[in-house]
């Protein structure tokens, strides 16, 4: 969705981000929920999670070469771009989402492991509660959108995702309650629309996001998906680092530079996939797994 909002104008493809936030959220949260009782919780989780993505984004600082590299480096470029505005036209700039992404996985796993089932929802609904806010108070403090590339300014659709993942795991059966609270930040976004100004409607998108994955989760069956969807899931993430840098490479140099961009990001995505990221998924997998062994006596099963 959102390479065909990039090369072909496709203006519903930004939606892509909010509902790649919520699906993360769901996935995320409940692999932590299914494994806060496990060994090696945060060694697992975090291994894993860096030989996913550390590889393929080191190397997109090494192409694009964005200014404050620092910032980058650690996740951090939303500082220089509330400062001085956010980068439109750099090639790296889609990294924002990478980085709320990254500063989520820094809050979440310590959130579920730390706090009992029922601190853990309330928690989370104030999280949703508090994004609205949150973009409406940077909304007049800085001169454009920069409040929207914000770990906060995302909690409705992160935290969305984690609570859809709670509730299909018994957190709270209080079905009239959960919906009356999801759409507590969308009418906050509406009353603010009506009695202040307009305002991009954030928090109603998340709420549609968040329909769309409960709504294929709830179903319990497997979606039967075409083949290029299933090629593009597993190589989506280098499709999307790359995209960018490979149309911008291309524009004023021939005819048609988005369906060109289009076959070389794929061919490029390919080659990732295969010789970086399939392999070091396979490693991770076996490196950051808890092995159980067993006491030759007989003794109970100590975790590695």
């Amino acid at each position: 969705m959102v390479i065909a909002c990039h090369y072909f104008g496709f203006q519903l493809g930004v939606l892509g981000v909010d509902l790649f936030f919520v699906l993360s959220g769901y996935l995320i949260g409940g692999i932590l929920l299914d494994s806060r009782d496990q060994p090696g919780y945060f060694t697992s989780f975090y291994g894993r999670r860096a030989f996913r993505i550390l590889p393929l984004y080191w190397l997109l600082l090494a192409v694009a070469t964005p200014p404050y590299w620092g910032y980058y480096l650690f996740f951090a470029q939303a500082i220089p771009w509330v400062q001085h505005g956010y980068p439109f036209r750099e090639p790296a700039f889609l990294s924002w989402s990478l980085a709320i992404e990254e500063q989520f996985y820094l809050l979440l796993p310590a959130i579920i492991f730390w706090l009992p089932r029922r601190w853990l929802v309330r928690v989370l609904w104030c999280g949703v509660v508090f994004a609205p806010i949150w973009r409406w108070g940077l909304h007049y403090y800085l001169a454009d959108q920069s409040w929207e590339y914000l770990l906060p300014g995302r909690f409705d659709d992160l935290f969305g995702g984690v609570l859809i993942a709670s509730y299909r795991r018994g957190y709270c059966r209080s079905s009239l309650l959960w919906f009356a609270l999801a759409c507590s930040a969308p009418l906050l976004d509406v009353a603010y629309w009506i009695i202040i100004e307009p305002f991009p409607p954030m928090s109603i998108i998340a709420l549609m996001c968040c329909a769309i994955t409960a709504s294929a989760a709830s179903t319990g069956q497997r979606v039967v998906l075409l083949r290029p969807l299933i090629w593009a899931g597993r190589r989506c993430y280098a499709l999307y680092l790359f995209h960018i840098v490979v149309i911008n490479s291309l524009v004023g140099r021939c005819e048609y530079p988005a369906y060109v961009a289009l076959l070389l990001v794929c061919i490029l995505a390919e080659i990732s996939w295969r010789a970086i990221e399939n392999p070091l998924i396979r490693y991770a997998a076996k490196r950051f797994t808890p092995t159980i062994q067993v006491e030759p006596t007989g003794g109970e099963a100590i975790p590695n």
